[in-house]
């Protein structure tokens, strides 16, 4: 059973065909990349994979369980998590609070909401573990609209950690870095992604990134799917190196 599947997933904006038919599939364990040229339907396809849009058609199910109708809160709590292309914090609080406050997100009830910050020893001890995680522990007590670009994007990626998801979807975690910074933080995805058992899915647009991690890419094309598969196949694929790679099959 793959652990995330679409059947004909489509959105239509007016006449305009965001996603179109998409059919996509996400094995456990697996780190699988989404590309494309922009307007391709990357981002929309994650937003209605998260209830954020409602598809026009088609379904998405998780763990075997259809999840298409779903609010984003409880799309959260069945275990899918996502990051965002401009980080969205809470600016005035730490860096530690931010986890915490994602951490306590857990919560049902919301009872936690209510009591003293020193008392909540579990969101507390999950924000510290996370800090660790994403190497941002000298950075615990800075606030949010502090920290650097890359910092941000850090945490963004901690917060998405934070809800405990099987499935987290980054939606271009290394835009706007350098080259040492963004492999730099790939291998932070990849090593936490690993130690809490969560399976990551990229949109991302640094391609010799994608080709050194990914075990699947899925490319898109004018909403719909150009191709799918692993990386080797992907870069030689002459639909992709047209679209999207060049015509000789170089990184563009």
């Amino acid at each position: 059973m793959s652990l995330l599947y679409t059947d004909g997933l489509t959105k239509r904006f007016g006449l305009l065909t965001a996603v179109d038919d998409v059919d996509l599939r996400i094995e456990r364990d697996e780190i699988h990349s989404v590309i494309g040229p922009n307007g391709a339907g990357k981002s929309t396809l994650f937003n209605l994979i998260t209830g954020l849009l409602q598809p026009s058609e088609g379904r998405v199910y998780f763990k075997d369980e259809d999840i298409t109708d779903l609010p984003p809160r409880q799309i959260v709590h069945r275990g899918i998590s996502r990051s965002f292309q401009i980080a969205d914090l809470f600016e005035g609080l730490t860096v530690r609070e931010n986890l915490r406050i994602a951490a306590q997100s857990l919560d049902d009830d919301h009872d936690s909401f209510w009591k003293r910050a020193d008392s909540l020893s579990g969101p507390a001890g999950t924000a510290d573990a996370i800090l660790e995680d994403i190497g941002l522990t000298d950075l615990a007590e800075a606030r949010a609209d502090e920290l650097s670009h890359g910092d941000r994007r850090k945490l963004d990626i901690g917060l998405g950690v934070a809800v405990e998801p099987e499935l987290f979807l980054l939606d271009e975690p290394t835009a706007g870095m350098g080259k040492e910074e963004s492999v730099k933080t790939v291998r932070m995805i990849q090593r936490v992604s690993a130690d809490r058992g969560i399976t990551p899915v990229l949109i991302e647009h640094d391609l010799e990134i994608v080709m050194g991690i990914s075990d699947q890419i899925t490319v898109l094309s004018e909403g719909g799917i150009l191709a799918h598969g692993p990386p080797e196949e992907i870069q030689n694929d002459p639909a992709v190196q047209k679209a999207y790679l060049g015509t000789r099959g170089e990184y563009a």
